[in-house]
């Protein structure tokens, strides 16, 4: 069984639906918040430490192993 329902022709709200529309977008629309700190971007660049290949050339011929 369907309810026969009706649309009014007028565009315009009056108070009490505008006030109930108004109260539902301030309910649901999402707020601005407020973050902590933003924490730098970590540096990724690749660092010579301790190469073999970082050291002079005699050395290296020197001690192969190290």
């Amino acid at each position: 069984m369907s309810v026969p329902f009706s649309v009014s022709g007028s565009t315009v709200p009056t108070d009490e639906e505008a006030a109930a529309i108004m109260a539902a977008t301030e309910a649901l629309w999402p707020r601005a918040s407020v973050l902590g700190p933003v924490a730098e971007p970590r540096n990724t660049a690749w660092r010579f430490s301790s190469r073999s290949w970082a050291r002079p050339l005699p050395v290296r011929r020197l001690r192969p192993w190290r």
